[in-house]
Order: structure tokens, then C-alpha cells, then sequence
């Protein structure tokens, strides 16, 4: 009887070590949300520095790159005369209020209000992989 309950106890153990693998393999990443996140950038911005140039330039490399340097990118008048490189400070704060810096620019994008969503975005492009 008390190897019964023995065994009985290792597999309940088993199984409840079993369900907490399984829920914390179905949280998400923060760049896999920011992946999800950034539909809200994919009509004018690409990841890849192959594709075909949209209304914005691509984004790959973007945290650590200079301001308005993606060659050959017809870039507005503000951006070239900046003299900064994207960081994940910029970028959140860009990504708070897109039009606060740089009015006019990036119009139909009106920000992410929650930071975790800000950080997750710029945890994408840190490294947007497929």
C-alpha cells in the first residue's frame, strides 16, 4: 500500500511538472509578440534588407544603425540632418509618440500606448527573424 501511494504521489508530481512545462511553453517570447506587433508596421516597413523598398525603409538592422542611412532610401528632409543611431531608448520613445519628434512623418502609425508591447516590438527587431 504505501509503494502504491508512492507511486501514486511521483506521478501526480510527474504530471503537475508536466502541465507547468506545457503553460510556460505557450507564453509567447517578447519578440514573438513583437513579431505579431509588427503587422502594425508591415504595410510601409520591411525586415529584410532584400526586399523591395515600401513607403518606409527596411528595418533590418535598425537598433545600433545610424539615422536615414539605408542606401539608397529617398528619406524626408528632418531625418538626414539628424545626428543620432537608433538605440531601444530611442525607439521606445519614437514608438510612444511617433509624431512628437517628427511631425509628419509615419502618419498612419499612432504609437503603442503600453510599454510592454513597446518593448516587445523593439525585442522583434532586435533580431526579426521569419
Amino acid at each position: 500500500m504505501i509503494h502504491a501511494l508512492g507511486a501514486f504521489a511521483a506521478l501526480v508530481i510527474g504530471f503537475s511538472s508536466l502541465a507547468a512545462v506545457a503553460e510556460t511553453a505557450r507564453v509567447p517570447s517578447p519578440a514573438q509578440t513583437g513579431r505579431k506587433l509588427f503587422i502594425r508596421c508591415a504595410a510601409c516597413h520591411s525586415t529584410s534588407a532584400d526586399a523591395r523598398p515600401l513607403v518606409g525603409p527596411h528595418l533590418a538592422g535598425l537598433v545600433g544603425r545610424k539615422v536615414a542611412s539605408v542606401e539608397g532610401f529617398a528619406y524626408s528632409q528632418r531625418l538626414p540632418a539628424q545626428q543620432f543611431a537608433w538605440d531601444e531608448t530611442r525607439l521606445d520613445r519614437w514608438l510612444t509618440a511617433p509624431q512628437a519628434d517628427f511631425p509628419g512623418m509615419c502618419l498612419p502609425f499612432t504609437g503603442l500606448a503600453r510599454p510592454e508591447d513597446r518593448a516587445a516590438l523593439i525585442a522583434y527587431l532586435k533580431n526579426p527573424a521569419p
